[in-house]
Formats: structure tokens, sequence, C-alpha cells
């Protein structure tokens, strides 16, 4: 059974490479592609560990769309999901997951690790 406290879909090290100081050292040679594409990074991990924190408290977890079958992800409605970017992400209970999505959710976290 996946213990709602344990499951994170947000990497662990995101935080050790803040992008917001670059600027700030490197105000002549930055390049501003590179730097704009690590703060949208950056915001997203920061963004989905909010929405994380709020769905853990109420006791769901945040299953990504790619680990639910999109038949499926069509019958939950807009009050279970959450749009970050242009990500999706559903509101389940951990006993409300099928063998597929645990097997799928696993996979997903295993490659954040990575």
């Amino acid at each position: 059974m996946l213990e709602v406290k344990e499951i994170s879909i947000v990497p662990k090290g995101y935080k050790n490479k803040d992008p917001r100081t670059l600027p700030y050292l490197y105000p002549e040679t930055l390049n501003v592609v590179a730097y704009a594409r690590s703060l949208q990074k950056f915001t997203f991990y920061q963004t989905l560990e909010v929405a994380e924190d709020l769905a853990k408290r109420q006791g769901f977890i945040l299953l990504p769309f790619d680990c639910i079958h999109w038949n499926r992800a069509k019958n939950y409605g807009a009050d279970r999901k959450i749009k970050i970017g242009r990500r999706s992400f559903f509101l389940m209970k951990p006993d409300e997951l099928t063998k597929g999505e645990k097997r799928k959710l696993e996979t997903y976290i295993d490659d954040l690790k990575v």
C-alpha cells in the first residue's frame, strides 16, 4: 500500500540549483535563453511542491497525467485536476489507484531520481 507521506513527484535536490541569483553574479556573460529555461524549470518544481503539499494535507497524492489512462482521466472532472504550466496532475486517494497506475507512478518517481 502506498503511503501518502512518502510519495513525492518533486525531485529532491531541485532547490540546490536555484537560478535566481545568476543575473546578479554574472550580469555580463549570462545566456538569457539558458537562464529562462532553468528559471522556468525551477518555478515549475516550486509550484509543484506547493501543490503536492496541499494535496497531502487533504489525504491525496498528485498523479501525473502520464500515469493515468486517458479514458479514466476523462471521468475525473475539473475538481480533481490541477494544471501546472502545460502539465496536468490529478488528485487521487492512494486506494483509488489501479495496479497499472501504481506501477507507472513508481516508475515515474524512479525516473526522477536519475
